[in-house]
């Protein structure tokens, strides 16, 4: 078993993230640990703090006694640190100094341990075996921070999440504008396409990519209610405001998701909160498989939705 360590950001898209890179639609949630029989393609997670192997789960009284009878042997390679999170009722060295007699010839390191245990403290205690704490580097990625900025970009960790919910090896962007979503996506090694009607938002599009040294991507100066061939997959961001080009948002939406709903089988699109998004996406043919609302400030919550065509 597996315990993968979520954002409370958000812990509904948090644990959909998992489950979308997962074949096993069975879990358990425990506050903000899920736990699942299967290791999933972790590295590319963007709202999961940490993923373990899950050694045991037990209750407050039983830790002692439980670390006692098991065998730290079989996870033990070369040296190893002990980890509490979120309890100080417990001295670590002396939960550490069981741990230590269960091993016949016991090392410590605290900076670069081979075997990493953590002990965390939730409804339950979870005794894990660290397998990786994920630490990629969203917040260098900020639209600020790239060539070329755009002012309704998604942050970063946002837009991997939403090509996450896509599990698909190929997507389509059709107001790919600057190229947020395209750069979590080409660098997770996945076949990209972006289209835009503005040659100037291309040109940076383009250059953002190429920033973030992506090869394998395309580019089309194209109109995205015009899309006239299948795809795998959407992930976009609707656009919406001042610094977009659409005059009726909800006759552009509509249009768009119609003509949409003849060339892909499932979309992942974001929607601002200012239209009736669940009207506008059953009249074009769509079902919605699953809905987060993401909170970016008082004034602009977006609402994500997953499509799939109607039965």
């Amino acid at each position: 078993m597996y315990a993968y360590y979520l954002s409370k950001q958000n812990l509904d898209l948090s644990v959909a993230e998992v489950l979308a890179l997962s074949k096993n639609e069975k879990y358990t949630l425990i506050d903000n640990l899920l736990v699942l029989d299967e290791l999933v393609d972790y590295k590319r997670l963007a709202y999961t703090k940490s993923v373990y192997e899950l050694l045991f789960l037990c209750e407050k009284k039983e830790l002692k006694n439980k670390l006692q009878n098991y065998d730290f042997e079989k996870i033990y390679r070369e040296n190893f640190r002990l980890n509490v999170i979120g309890s100080s009722e417990f001295e670590t060295g002396k939960l550490a100094d069981i741990i230590w007699k269960k091993i016949k010839k016991p090392v410590v390191d605290l900076k670069n341990a081979k075997t990493k245990i953590d002990i965390i403290f939730s409804k339950q205690i979870f005794v894990c075996l660290l397998i990786e704490e994920l630490k990629d580097k969203f917040e260098k990625r900020r639209a600020h921070l790239r060539p070329y900025n755009h002012p309704t970009s998604l942050h970063p960790r946002l837009a991997r999440c939403l090509v996450n919910l896509a599990n698909s090896k190929r997507i389509l962007d059709p107001f790919c504008g600057s190229g947020g979503i395209l750069i979590e996506a080409g660098l997770i090694s996945l076949d990209i396409c972006g289209f835009d009607i503005d040659k100037i938002m291309l040109k940076r599009c383009k250059e953002n990519l190429e920033y973030f040294k992506i090869k394998n991507y395309k580019l089309e100066e194209k109109d995205a209610l015009k899309i006239d061939r299948k795809f795998e997959c959407i992930v976009t961001d609707l656009p919406y405001g001042k610094n977009s080009k659409v005059k009726d948002l909800k006759e552009t939406y509509f249009k768009f998701l119609f003509k949409a709903s003849k060339c892909v089988e499932r979309m992942v699109v974001v929607f601002p909160d200012c239209v009736d998004s669940e009207k506008i996406i059953k009249e074009s043919g769509w079902n919605v498989k699953n809905s987060f609302n993401y909170y970016i400030h008082k004034s602009m919550t977006k609402k994500i939705f997953i499509l799939g065509k109607h039965c």
